[in-house]
């Protein structure tokens, strides 16, 4: 780490400069994390797989990113080298640390964490170690005169409402967010973690890369994919007492093992976080993973960089996402619509960790708030279980400009056995309700599956969209649905409707 560190500061890099670290569950990634935080530098973790350059260089140039580190993309071989090609291709003919392009005007550094490859213009991660001096090592600023109210990461939200935002994150808040999930979820000395889940999400970083640090625990990372092929081998192998994933990947790699007849009976433990748990899940975990004792499910908020809320067995896994964890506050905000605010339902709030304030969102970081807005539509029962039920921005008014409580409907459809999938959405306040499905059958008569969709509206008397879509799946975020993107869908005729 200490290496890494020297060699960043050597090869031009200053403290406070921002450094991208683009790639999953890869071991020199986290070390590029702790050793760009051991320089004083500002780092990122960003999931390399950036759908164009595009995109590449919008989330690149909201971040004022003086330097990227790229790591592969699953088997394309230099991805995100040849997206920077096509946005610069005088890369090529560049100096090492001195790029200068129009479409990316901070950008001075590019670290290419493939080894077989070498290029004019950018430096390899065996450049930046061998860069480093036993001089250089020593000249390290000591631990002990860092300011943990210093800005140490900033990390991108994940998207699932809208665009995503960039968040300023202190040492404090990381280590002290690590610390109060690792207390919370019971991480002991003894445990070997599995994490099948990717560290370029800033919760997960803080559980699985910190715990060790905190507690003498270890953590396994199976292989560099967030869902690894070999993960069930790899629990054998290390005899991992604990399971951290999500709903999704599990429901898919119990599939597999039940296909195996594999057992894994060492796991003890399992953490699903980012949803809620259906009941059959919960059957096969308790069949497959015969000794597992406690199982727990986990909110995730990138703004807290952890995992703020989490339940156990003893809440109600099909609904509710769980209680606030120690070191954390929470509230529920009136809405406008009071009769929202009436039924239990309002606006979750967050209050940093303890003492901290929340320094806001790019491109400024001056918010110094007392609370986080999460934007997500909650009600908490009398055990101060939460449940998530809609997102502020996914709401829906009538033409009178009346809160639709959409998500009954939804709930209603979701039982009937022609559909896996029903979202409401609204493209403005009065315009129409337009009910998008996902059949269990292609093949199946989307008439005929609208009129048994519309008996049970009635039947139920809860809302009747007034518009009807049909489509394969929808678009996600991190196994999150973004209803978002399905309403600029609607706006641009992409979706057909009837």
């Amino acid at each position: 780490m200490e290496t890494i560190a020297a060699g960043l500061l050597a090869i031009g890099l200053r403290p406070g400069d921002r450094v991208m670290i683009a790639g999953s569950n890869y071991s020199q990634a986290l070390l590029c994390a702790l050793g760009a935080s051991r320089a004083g530098l500002i780092f990122t973790l960003a999931n390399p797989g950036f759908p164009n350059a595009e995109i590449f260089a919008r989330i690149l140039n909201k971040g004022e990113f003086k330097a990227i580190v790229c790591f592969p993309v699953l088997k394309i071989k230099e991805y995100l080298y040849n997206l920077l090609l096509e946005l610069h291709p005088e890369i090529k003919i560049s100096e090492r640390g001195a790029i200068k392009s129009d479409l990316l005007p901070t950008l001075t550094h590019v670290i290419l964490a493939e080894e077989d490859y070498a290029h004019a213009g950018c430096f390899t991660l065996s450049d930046v170690y061998l860069k480093a001096t036993p001089d250089q090592i020593q000249r390290l600023p000591s631990p002990n005169s860092f300011d943990e109210n210093k800005i140490a990461c900033l990390q991108y939200t994940q998207g699932g409402s809208g665009e995503p935002k960039l968040v300023a994150l202190t040492h404090h808040q990381i280590l002290n967010g690590a610390r109060a999930a690792v207390h919370a979820f019971k991480v002991k000395r003894d445990h070997i973690l599995s994490c099948a889940l990717p560290i370029f999400r800033i919760p997960i970083f803080s559980l699985c890369v910190l715990a060790p640090f905190l507690t003498e625990c270890r953590t396994v990372f199976p292989e560099p994919s967030p869902l690894p092929r070999n993960l069930f081998q790899s629990i054998q192998k290390y005899q991992c007492s604990t399971l951290i994933t999500n709903g999704a990947a599990l429901r898919l790699l119990l599939k597999v093992a039940s296909a195996s007849k594999t057992k894994l009976a060492s796991i003890q433990r399992l953490m699903l976080i980012g949803e809620r748990v259906p009941a059959e899940l919960l059957f096969t975990i308790k069949k497959q993973c015969v000794n597992a004792q406690i199982i727990a499910v986990g909110f995730l908020l990138t703004e807290v960089a952890t995992i703020p809320i989490m339940a156990d067995e003893q809440c109600d896994f099909r609904k509710n996402v769980g209680k606030v964890i120690a070191g954390y506050e929470i509230e529920l905000e009136p809405i406008t619509d009071s009769s929202l605010f009436a039924s239990g339902l309002g606006e979750l709030k967050i209050r940093p960790f303890q003492d901290s304030k929340f320094l806001g969102y790019s491109p400024k970081f001056d918010a110094e708030a007392e609370w986080i807005y999460t934007g997500d539509i909650c009600r908490r029962d009398f055990q101060q279980n939460i449940e998530l039920v809609a997102h502020k921005e996914d709401l829906i008014y009538d033409r009178n400009g009346r809160l639709v409580h959409y998500w009954e409907t939804e709930k209603n459809l979701i039982r009937h056995e022609l559909i896996k999938g029903c979202q409401l959405i609204s493209t403005a306040v009065g315009e129409p309700i337009v009910a998008i499905c996902v059949c269990k059958n292609p093949q199946s008569h989307v008439h005929f599956v609208r009129s048994e969709l519309l008996k049970i509206c009635h039947n139920a008397k809860v809302c009747v969209p007034d518009l009807w879509a049909f489509v394969d799946d929808y678009p996600r975020v991190n196994c999150r649905i973004q209803k978002w993107k399905l309403r600029e869908m609607i706006r641009k005729g992409e979706i057909p409707i009837f």
